[in-house]
């Protein structure tokens, strides 16, 4: 049977996940697999499109498939974060055959080729697999090789060059953040579209916090013993003028230098060498370089005839379908959407295309129209983040702003936490599936709808019963002249027979009548194991709280020192401009509770105004 795979060049894994094993190895069989959808790629937006799709429940089994060589999928927004020694890059993957639902066929294959004329996508192991609607989620591939001496500066072991931006060299970022202590640092960012282009100056703006609580960086450059410089292909710190004017504000205050309109070229040792518009190449020495790559979609894509002269899907930028052929649709990195590329964005977009794909399935032109909204969480320092969220035009959409009155134009602290914890958990568990809608909040349902009378809004069917009473068979029913029904709670039934009234001594008595009653079990006090600490350790929690009550909290310190949390904050109480920002953030944070109501009660004040 394998012998039949090797001349067939199909993988055994692949042939049993396609079915190319049950079909008895019938060429025909094997190489003609129809579906209703095929989704090519397996990453952000091809996971979260096929799950959306298939939750419609309007799609038998195998009626989606969707297709990506990968073994394990990658939570790639978080490498940011793994190059800020906050997480690890293996917590932040899964198995992808784990990720894609049982209903959808999963073929874990390369696509090779795809002939929209034909409705024929043909993979690598020579597979051809006929649909009627095709969703390219291809992504972006990194070109390591378009910067000269790249790929063999980052494979070094203790390089000097690193970048989050693979999954090889992301966990090497932090270890050469802190192991330079002087020198000068360059942080790189292309001209041509990235994935997430806030990401380049996100890892800066951690690495300068780091240097700086270290003592190795000062906003002075005479006082610095690390210079830091942003080495960026764009005319600004950020495409958005209301979030590039507070970047830029910071940069100036921090001390951190820039040049615009510089493209890294090459890396020769230790020099960086830059293109400048109408200008001589600029070489620039470094002792710590980090490199975000140049990239681009697949070459199949180009080379398929569905790109636009810069090779993306050439798709219409509202309703995400191809120009030219109406069955063919795009999301993503892969896409010609002129918007930054983010998770963010695919919460947008995802909505709108499985709308428009349902819709074209029943000979129906799209409607549901994408504008352009994403959104780029940008680390300013450990502990705060500037959450830019804007749509076509450049033109800012905020979620907090409007509903809750959060300043989105400042670094917050709230959206650090949402960055750091909240976003990773919620992307494996909720986003993958399909179940997250990003600003929008959570989306179980299969189509979505809403109400507008009171009345309506009343019988709308909900996930339990508003009443006990609605599913008692034994309850009794009245109708009544308004045409609604009055349901009582049924009397209560005639004494079991296996019920008693002899008191409850009666089973006791037996062999133990008599006996002396046992003695009540004596719970031990547990023994303080806290200790009382020195006057030394008592000095030393002292100058650790007064040099960072935030890393040395109460809970720290009592766990290091072996003493009560009581103990440390009666010895070493915190300053109180830390009482005063622990309070400001509670606040904060109460101002962001029942969040999801109040925007679910705006929505629905603004659709009663349009009826």
């Amino acid at each position: 049977m394998f012998s039949q795979l090797a001349r067939a060049s199909i993988s055994p894994r692949t042939a049993v996940r396609s079915g190319a094993l049950a079909a008895g190895f019938a060429t025909s069989a094997a190489r003609d697999a129809a579906h209703k959808v095929v989704v090519v790629g397996a990453g952000s937006a091809g996971l979260s499109v096929s799950a959306q799709l298939l939750r419609k429940g309007t799609f038998a089994k195998d009626d989606i498939a969707i297709v990506d060589p990968a073994e394990y999928h990658h939570y790639q927004p978080g490498w940011t974060l793994v190059g800020g020694g906050l997480k690890t890059r293996e917590e932040l993957r899964r198995p992808l055959a784990s990720l894609v639902d049982p209903k959808v066929r999963f073929y874990q294959d390369a696509v090779t080729q795809i002939r929209a004329k034909d409705n024929t996508v043909v993979t690598s192991s020579g597979e051809e697999l006929n649909y009627e609607h095709l969703i390219v989620a291809s992504g972006y591939e990194i070109t390591l090789d378009s910067i000269s001496g790249l790929r063999e500066a980052l494979s070094k072991p203790n390089p000097k060059v690193t970048s989050i931006y693979t999954y090889d060299s992301v966990d090497k970022v932090f270890p050469s953040i802190q192991a330079l202590t002087e020198g000068t640092a360059l942080f790189t960012q292309p001209s041509s579209p990235i994935k997430c282009a806030g990401a380049p100056q996100k890892i800066m703006w951690l690495a300068v916090d780091y240097w700086k609580k270290a003592g190795l960086f000062d906003s002075d450059p005479a006082k610095s013993k690390i210079k830091v410089s942003f080495e960026t292909g764009m005319p600004t710190m950020f495409s958005v003028p209301k979030y590039n004017e507070v970047l830029e504000q910071l940069r100036v205050e921090r001390g951190v230098d820039a040049h615009y309109k510089h493209n890294l070229t090459a890396i020769e040792d230790d020099v960086a060498v830059f293109s400048v518009p109408d200008a001589e190449p600029v070489r620039r020495k470094f002792d710590l370089l980090h490199v975000t790559p140049t990239m681009a979609p697949p070459k199949f894509i180009s080379e398929s005839g569905i790109a636009n002269a810069a090779g993306y899907v050439d798709v219409d930028q509202g309703t995400l379908r191809h120009v030219s052929h109406p069955n063919v649709w795009s999301i993503g990195d892969s896409s010609s959407l002129p918007t930054s590329k983010t998770v963010a964005a695919i919460t947008g977009q995802a909505p709108v295309l499985v709308e428009n794909v349902l819709l074209a399935l029943e000979g129906k032109e799209p409607t549901a129209t994408y504008d352009g909204y994403t959104s780029c969480p940008l680390i300013t320092e450990y502990g705060k983040v500037l959450l830019a969220e804007f749509v076509y035009g450049l033109q800012p959409k905020e979620s907090f702003n409007g509903v809750l009155g959060i300043d989105q134009g400042q670094p917050q602290r709230l959206f650090y936490n949402l960055k750091k914890d909240f976003f990773p958990w919620v992307y494996y568990s909720s986003h993958v599936k399909g179940t997250w809608a990003g600003p929008k909040g959570w989306s179980f349902g299969g189509r979505r709808s809403f109400s507008t009378s009171v009345r309506a809004q009343r019988n709308t069917p909900v996930r339990h019963p508003r009443d006990p009473l609605h599913n008692n068979p034994n309850a009794s029913r009245f109708a009544l002249n308004s045409g609604e029904t009055f349901i009582v709670r049924p009397p209560p039934s005639a004494i079991s027979a296996r019920a008693t009234v002899e008191s409850v001594e009666s089973f006791f008595e037996g062999d133990a009548k008599g006996a002396a009653p046992a003695a009540p079990l004596v719970n031990r006090r547990k023994e303080n194991s806290y200790k009382t600490p020195s006057p030394e350790e008592i000095a030393a929690i002292q100058e650790l709280r007064a040099q960072d009550p935030v890393a040395n909290s109460v809970g720290v310190l009592s766990k290091r020192f072996g003493c009560s949390p009581h103990f440390v904050s009666k010895v070493a109480p915190a300053p109180k401009k830390h009482l005063a920002a622990q309070v400001a953030d509670l606040e904060l944070r109460k101002a962001t509770w029942g969040m999801n109501k109040r925007i679910s009660r705006i929505e629905r004040e603004e659709r009663r105004a349009l009826w």
